[in-house]
């Protein structure tokens, strides 16, 4: 009698970057929705509008985004201007037909100089009427507005769902590419000597470090010149919602980056 002998071949151990890119992957998803929340409850309160950091600020990135012109007679009076009643019906009327022609906008516009509206905001407001406005152009008479009256505007402004997909989509695809950055610096800093990157305590201080650093980019150096609408979103709040967005991310990679077990040497 034979005896058959099975011979099993190990399966190939994961790669060190297999072990580690899913994790951030998951890292950096949990803290993009962890971030969003935040930004959308606290914009919620200060009665900005629940939507309006996926509605209008992420957005603003790939949209031109401008109030309806039925906001327009709200968006005079968050302005201070009231308009005498001859010149209402007028204005009622081109708001009912959908359009402004470039006469009606300049008679609007000598009358509001008439009534010592700056040059600056009747121009703004004329691009606004003739469907010439850009994104800057929004921002800018949303500066102009006391912030009360700003935050109605704000919370005004129509929900569109293609906006809210597209927002939602560049706001996750970033956090998913910084939840990977945070694991390939935190781990490149630890092969260089940075022995208290160890440790999770480590690990979770860097990623809030990170998430610190990343709101200084934004708010300084990215958003300026690129996105005028994220001016507006309650700026305190938002270095918090970083700090939280470190914390979560840190938080889930430090298991797989800094496991109890591993020597202190490894």
């Amino acid at each position: 009698m034979t005896t058959a002998t099975t011979h099993r071949t190990a399966a190939p151990a994961a790669s060190p970057t297999a072990r580690w890119v899913p994790r951030a992957l998951g890292a950096g998803l949990a803290g993009g929705v962890m971030l969003a929340m935040i930004m959308m409850v606290v914009m919620a309160v200060a009665g900005q509008g629940f939507w309006s950091p996926v509605n209008l600020g992420i957005p603003a990135f790939v949209y031109t985004i401008t109030p309806p012109l039925t906001m327009l007679p709200s968006l005079l009076g968050a302005m201070g201007i009231s308009l005498p009643a001859s010149a209402m019906g007028p204005m009622s009327a081109a708001i009912a037909s959908g359009r402004i022609s470039s006469a009606m906008a300049q008679h609007f516009g000598a009358l509001l100089m008439g009534m010592h509206v700056p040059a600056a905001k009747v121009q703004l407001m004329g691009q606004l009427m003739t469907g010439h406005a850009t994104n800057s152009t929004v921002s800018q008479l949303l500066a102009g507005m006391p912030a009360s009256a700003r935050d109605a505007v704000m919370a005004a402004m129509p929900v569109s769902p293609g906006r809210v997909v597209v927002g939602l989509i560049l706001h996750m695809m970033m956090s998913l590419l910084l939840g990977v950055a945070f694991a390939a610096v935190i781990l490149g800093a630890r092969r260089a000597g940075l022995s208290a990157l160890r440790t999770r305590a480590g690990v979770i201080g860097a990623s809030m470090i990170g998430g610190a650093l990343v709101y200084v980019l934004m708010r300084w150096v990215l958003l300026p010149p690129t996105n005028s609408m994220m001016a507006f979103v309650p700026q305190w709040w938002f270095f918090i919602a970083h700090l939280m967005f470190g914390l979560v991310v840190g938080a889930i990679l430090a298991p797989a980056l800094a496991p109890r077990s591993a020597r202190v040497g490894a």
